[in-house]
């Protein structure tokens, strides 16, 4: 037979818990030990996506170089030759990045040197074509063009690079299989360990609910027999005695049963002769003896004393005692009852140290003024604080009207006497106001004055507490001048925004308008790849165009001034709808709103909020025949939660805290177009009106964006 039903119900519990404490901790050693190799293999793939991305830039800067040589022998304009001397600092930078990246990848190491090698040779003849120009102009650039060394070196320079990019291709697939085998076991242990702590919990309640049938049967049946034994005590907590009397001494007769649960003694103790005088304390002995002597003479007495229990502590008992007489007068017995009294001899005991303690207390504060006045208002208490406050000492002040504490256009004014009628009708009075020390100094004053009444409601005078708020105020004072010049600054940075827009744009139309002419009015002259550089030219503007909107966006979302005002949400989310339908009529897309989400916020702002949420949306989910895309709301963590989500691209929640930084994108351009601004726009909206937001997402699984409103 198994010795398990042997067992107390206790060590059984401790022995359950200490399984499910093994379970726990293995669960966790499991899952930490998962957690850190996936987080290795994702670093893996971060380090790999690092070294493919500084290939792209070093084959975009080496492109770029040529345009600037090429850009410089159309135009002749100076400002080409600076870009083309920043792209050989920004290569050789990327070249030793790189060498940093693969430093643990002996191939792509021979790869990257012969890349180091040739890049130099391609950035030397682009420096002789330069030259060529500047001795012989178009035409000497030609003749160095015309040796056909050109293409070549590209072409090879593309080669190694396009080999590099696949050998980081090769590692980033294995690295990402590595990652999802990792965190896959992670998932199965703790799914594992939590199915057997459930089966464990659930054996675990089968037997407790068991114990606990057996033990309440049993508290059932002692409570019947508590019960029976209070009604027979009465819940009395008083002990009670009979002594006879023979002549002047007392003998015990009778004691009641809850002597026992008062005291600690039995009744047959409690009966002996000597039993009472031999537990008194020594200190009270003679007296209470004495006093019980007098008894037969008072036939009554009130008494307390030291009494010692069972347990050999001292208690004080209040006692007390009648004479009981016969009809010819004889003393019979004597009837009493005693009362364990140590806990109200504490708790006077503990008044009367409170009352001491705040005595002290106030005292000894320093920062407040703290004192007395009478009816009149004159001063009849000091504390050291008003002594340090106000500068005078306690023989000098006590007995003086307290309006000497007042400058005098106040005192003029009638204000002390206004402060005391205030109090006196509505109990107190608060001000903040400028009092005056001995010295006469002024000092900034918070002051509360209260009227201090007797149990019959006649006023007894007034408390009176004084605070030196000086400081507070000089700081305060600094607070508005600060406020004030960081207005200004507001008003500067607006105008700062418009002029770095004004002059920004300038600049990129003219690129922009130069780079389409090009196309249009030199298209026979320029090949394929000339005509790709001016496309790429003229992206590269519209995009930066793109961005200085944002950036005057995400400016003008923290510093506008807001309107709360009742928003139908759901009736913006609808016209933002059909502004994205009549924008790609090509597109079908399903979009399910939420009918009557109505909201307080600024509705400009929140358009904005929307107007980036919902784009994305309809952005991440362009690759995707069955697009769908929601607006709605849910309850999180007891408040509303407006979300908009979309079954598109998604993204990996590992890098969710990069998500509404400005400039971070989770996607490439190339892939999905944008400047990484939207999302922080977003967010300094979300908390301007004192809400939070947040998203949570998946690969391939699309993205739901979370926001609340204060």
């Amino acid at each position: 037979m198994s010795p398990w039903p042997t067992l107390a119900f206790e060590r059984r519990i401790q022995i359950g818990f200490g399984v499910a404490v093994a379970i726990i901790v293995a669960i966790g050693a499991a899952a930490l030990r998962s957690s850190s190799a996936t987080l290795e293999s994702a670093g893996w793939v971060a380090h790999t996506l690092d070294v493919r991305g500084a290939l792209e830039r070093a084959v975009a800067i080496a492109i770029g170089a040529e345009s600037d040589v090429r850009g410089y022998e159309i135009s002749g304009d100076s400002a080409f030759l600076g870009e083309y001397d920043a792209a050989r600092t920004d290569l050789n930078r990327l070249l030793s990045r790189l060498r940093e990246l693969t430093a643990d990848n002996p191939t792509q190491q021979r790869r990257l040197d012969s890349l180091e090698a040739l890049i130099p040779q391609r950035i030397e003849l682009l420096r002789q074509i330069l030259e060529a120009h500047r001795r012989h102009r178009i035409a000497g650039a030609a003749g160095v063009m015309s040796t056909g060394r050109v293409k070549p070196f590209m072409d090879e320079i593309r080669g190694l690079v396009a080999r590099m990019e696949d050998e980081e291709t090769r590692l980033l697939a294995a690295r990402s299989a590595t990652m999802r085998a990792r965190a896959d076991e992670t998932r199965l242990a703790v799914l594992g360990g939590t199915l057997l702590a459930l089966v464990l919990a659930l054996a675990a309640g089968v037997l407790v609910k068991r114990e606990l049938g057996r033990r309440q049967l049993a508290e059932e049946t002692l409570r019947a027999a508590q019960g029976r034994f209070r009604q027979v005590l009465a819940s009395n907590t008083a002990v009670i005695y009979a002594n006879k009397v023979a002549g002047e001494t007392f003998s015990p007769s009778w004691i009641s049963e809850n002597v026992t649960r008062i005291t600690g003694y039995g009744t047959d103790e409690a009966l002996q002769t000597s039993w009472w005088i031999d537990h008194l304390h020594p200190d009270d002995r003679s007296r209470v003896l004495a006093e019980m002597g007098a008894l037969v003479k008072k036939e009554e007495l009130a008494t307390e004393y030291r009494f010692r229990f069972k347990d050999g502590t001292y208690h004080w008992v209040h006692d007390e005692a009648r004479l009981i007489r016969d009809a010819e007068g004889q003393a019979l017995e004597v009837f009493g009852s005693w009362v364990d009294s140590t806990e109200r001899r504490r708790a006077e005991a503990a008044l009367r140290e409170s009352e001491e303690r705040f005595r002290l207390l106030v005292g000894t504060v320093r920062d407040y003024a703290i004192y007395m006045l009478d009816p009149n208002g004159r001063v009849v208490s000091w504390n050291r604080g008003a002594e340090q406050i106000k500068g005078y000492s306690a023989e000098e002040i006590v007995g003086r009207h307290f309006s000497c504490f007042y400058p005098p256009e106040a005192v003029a004014a009638g204000a002390p006497e206004h402060a005391l009628a205030m109090a006196a009708e509505k109990g107190r009075f608060e001000e903040e106001n400028w009092r005056l020390r001995k010295d006469g100094s002024r000092f900034w004053a918070d002051v509360v004055i209260t009227a201090v009444r007797d149990e019959e409601g006649k006023l007894f005078g007034f408390a009176k507490v004084t605070r030196d708020l000086t400081e507070r105020k000089r700081t305060n004072e600094l607070l508005r001048r600060h406020t004030a010049q960081l207005e200004a600054a507001n008003v500067e940075l607006d105008a700062f925004a418009y002029s770095v827009s004004h002059d920004l744009r300038a600049p990129l139309r003219s690129i922009d308008g130069f780079s389409q002419a090009l196309l249009e009015d030199y298209a026979g002259r320029l090949d394929a790849a000339g005509q790709d550089y001016l496309q790429r030219v003229r992206a590269a503007t519209q995009r930066m165009a793109t961005l200085i909107d944002d950036l005057l966006d995400l400016s003008r979302v923290t510093r506008s001034e807001m309107t709360i005002a009742p928003v139908d949400l759901s009736e913006l989310a609808r016209e933002l709808a059909t502004e994205l339908t009549s924008g790609d009529p090509e597109r079908h897309v399903e979009i399910v709103i939420t009918p009557d989400v109505a909201v307080r916020a600024d509705r400009g702002l929140l358009r904005v909020v929307l107007h980036n949420l919902m784009g994305n949306a309809w952005k991440f989910t362009g690759k995707r025949s069955d697009a769908r895309i929601e607006v709605g709301v849910v309850a999180a963590d007891g408040e509303r939660a407006y979300y908009v989500r979309d079954n598109g691209a998604g993204f990996d929640m590992a890098y969710a805290s990069k998500l509404f930084g400005a400039f971070q994108r989770l996607h490439r351009v190339t892939e999905f177009p944008g400047t990484g601004v939207g999302l922080a726009t977003v967010q300094r909206i979300i908390h301007r009106h004192g809400g939070r937001v947040w998203a949570e997402s998946a690969v391939g699984r699309g993205a739901t964006f979370y926001f609340t409103l204060s």
